[in-house]
Formats: structure tokens, C-alpha cells, sequence
């Protein structure tokens, strides 16, 4: 059956506050028009249009090329609400709700288009907004039950104060998507985009904040260890940059942040990489997967999901520890039973490798370089 959803994307403004034309700036080798229009074919939205107004002329041969639907809407100056309207002239029949997506807004996740759509399906609210960390974000998913009231109207505050009375027809999801409310009104909102287009598949450090609040419901201890972790794996990270050993940054401080998302669980090492890999997030959860147990490689330089072991090791609760006195209670408890002692054993062998590699590179002890970063007990 044909999912009755439509799609329309708001690409008429006039981009005044950019100082360049939206739909056509590049993120990687695609302009935010193409990304918007293949964000919404991928996630396999039946029905797409876009609504041009300001230079159409630059934007129709490349909407004939991706063949989409497009219509122009000749009162694009009197502001945002015109294409909207616009665009309700031309859904089809069939259409049951339609996602509504400004052109400067290209890079949601499939994740958050989907949950959308799941809701809608269990709820039929007429309204359901994405939210991150309690902002409304963007597309709406909007009943068409609600397409004449918006034709009539006149347009005063816009289609947020035309659908201000229907509260109770109102759903919000918080979604784990910064890029839900990452828009490109200004050249430094733009420069952050580029950003996170480079990084997209790595969770922002709100984005993993927000998947431990919601996602997971992480405890508040594991919530502090894992900052922690993470300022000691950055703090590593930058030292090795110095000596020469180039690692990427994001995806060890997100690995860091939510490398115990599953600590609840049996085998909580796999159970997080397990759940990280649906959400996308295969880079980080590869780290993930190895943060309890590991075989260190040959190599000088330590790779990052050695890094992320080690600083790992080096944290007991929220306190910055030393291998020894991190592993020492676990030698002593088990050391009337011989299995588990060696399994403890090889983990304090693995981070001492670890720590070895580091330190031929950094030419100091570990420890007194993150003490020196300010990384003692918090």
C-alpha cells in the first residue's frame, strides 16, 4: 500500500538574511536543495513538490534534472505562508498528511522522518512536531484535514498562529536530531551546517547527550562517568595530535559519551555498539563494541578504539585514576578464582600496552598530563 504521505519543500524566500541563495549552496557535492529533495526520496515519501518564487529561473533546470514536482508561487514576497498555501492548491487526493520542510533546513535524519510517520500511524494526530532538547524543529508532519482552513486564511502570524487553538490535535516527539532545528539563516549557521555535513555520521555532543536522556535513560552516575571518559579521551586525543598520531576527535567524544548507553545490560559492550549500528552510528559503535575488552594491536601509534579503552580504564566513577588502583579491587576480589582473575589480568595487561604506546609519543606519564589538563576528581 502507498504511504499516504506528501512532502513539501519551502525553497521561495529570499535568503536576505544569508547574503547568498539557500537552495543552491553546497553541503559536500550536493546543493541543500538536492539534499532535501533525496532526504525525502530516500526515506520513500510518495508525493514531493517544491515551491519556488526568488530566482526560479536558477532553480527549475535543476528541478526538471532531478524530476521533481515544483510550483511557483508569484507572492513569495509577502513571506513563508504564500507557498504554504501554494502548495495546498496542488496535493493530491490520496494524500492523508504532509511533511512541511524549509529548503534551509536539508540535513534530518531518516530516523526522525520515520518516527514521525510511526506515530501518525499509531496516534492520526493532525499535528506532530519533531523536538530536540524541547525546541520545535522541522517538518511538521500535518494532517490535510487542516488544507481549507489554511487556503481561507489570511495568513496573520502565519501557519503556527492558525494552528495555535488545535492543542489537543498536537503530538511532539523529541527525536535524537540537532539537525532538526539547525537551519541556514546566517553565514555562521551555514559554516556549523558544513560541519556537521562532514560529521553526519557521528552523533553531535548534544545529539549523544540527548540519546543517553532518551534513548537509553541512563542513570545519572553513568551520565557523569561518561563525560568524564570523554574529557579524558579528548584530552588524549589532542596530546597524541601533538606528537603526531592524527585521530578523529568526534568520533572518539562520542564513543566516550555513550559507551556504557547499555550499562544495564549483560554483555553491555555489545548490546551499546548493537543499538548504535540501527541508529546509524556504525563508526561510533565499532569503538563501542571494544571499550571492555581488547587485543592491542601491533602498531607504534594507538588506534581509537584504543584510546577510548584507555580512558575508559581511567576513570572510576567520575575520579581520575591510575591503572593500578582501577584494577586493583577487582584482582583482589577475584583472586581465589582463577578464570575471572585472568580476564581481569588481561584488561589491566591491555591498558598497560596501551599506556605505553601513549607515553613513548608524549614523553610524559599519563597520568600527570590529565592531571595538568585540570582532570582530577569532579
Amino acid at each position: 500500500m502507498t504511504e499516504p504521505f506528501a512532502a513539501i519543500i519551502l525553497a521561495a524566500g529570499l535568503s536576505s538574511r544569508m547574503g547568498a541563495f539557500k537552495p543552491l549552496l553546497r553541503l559536500g557535492e550536493e546543493t541543500a536543495l538536492e539534499k532535501s529533495v533525496n532526504m525525502f526520496r530516500q526515506a520513500g515519501t510518495a508525493h514531493l513538490r517544491v515551491i519556488i518564487g526568488h530566482q526560479a529561473e536558477h532553480l527549475i533546470p535543476l528541478l526538471e534534472t532531478l524530476g521533481v514536482a515544483w510550483t511557483l508561487n508569484p507572492r513569495y514576497q509577502e513571506g513563508m505562508f504564500t507557498s504554504v498555501q501554494c502548495a495546498m492548491q496542488s496535493l493530491p487526493e490520496p494524500v492523508k498528511a504532509f511533511f512541511l520542510q524549509p529548503v534551509d533546513m536539508p540535513l534530518v535524519r531518516h530516523q526522525t522522518l520515520e518516527t514521525l510517520r510511526q506515530a501518525w500511524h499509531a496516534t492520526r494526530r493532525g499535528i506532530i512536531h519533531p523536538v530536540f532538547w524541547g525546541k520545535r524543529g522541522h517538518p511538521p508532519l500535518i494532517s490535510t484535514g487542516y488544507r481549507d482552513m489554511i487556503l481561507r486564511s489570511q495568513g496573520e502570524g502565519g501557519l503556527k498562529a492558525l494552528l495555535l487553538p488545535f492543542a489537543e490535535d498536537i503530538l511532539e516527539i523529541e527525536v535524537p536530531d540537532e539537525h532538526c532545528v539547525l537551519d541556514m539563516d546566517t553565514p555562521h549557521d551555514y559554516a556549523y551546517l558544513q560541519h556537521r555535513w562532514e560529521h553526519y555520521a557521528i552523533p553531535s555532543y548534544r545529539e549523544c547527550e540527548h540519546l543517553l536522556a532518551y534513548q537509553f535513560c541512563a542513570s545519572t552516575p553513568v551520565v557523569k562517568h561518561s563525560r568524564q571518559v570523554a574529557r579524558v579521551a579528548v584530552t588524549l586525543a589532542d596530546q597524541l595530535d601533538r606528537a603526531g598520531v592524527c585521530l578523529d576527535r568526534e568520533v572518539l567524544r562520542a564513543a566516550a559519551l555513550l559507551h556504557d548507553c547499555c550499562r544495564d545490560h549483560v554483555d553491555h559492550a555489545v548490546a551499546g555498539a548493537n543499538a548504535l549500528r540501527k541508529l546509524g552510528f556504525g563508526e561510533v559503535s565499532a569503538l563501542v563494541e571494544s571499550h571492555m575488552d581488547i587485543v592491542p594491536s601491533s602498531d607504534l601509534q594507538p588506534l581509537p578504539q584504543e584510546v577510548l579503552y584507555l580512558a575508559d580504564k581511567y576513570v572510576a566513577g567520575q575520579r581520575l585514576v591510575t591503572l593500578e588502583e582501577r584494577f586493583a579491587p577487582a584482582l583482589e576480589c577475584f583472586a581465589g578464582q582463577p578464570p575471572v582473575f585472568a580476564k581481569v589480568q588481561r584488561r589491566l595487561d591491555a591498558a598497560l600496552r596501551i599506556r605505553t604506546k601513549c607515553e613513548s609519543l608524549i614523553r610524559r606519564p599519563l597520568v600527570e598530563v590529565l592531571e595538568s589538563e585540570g582532570l582530577k576528581t569532579l
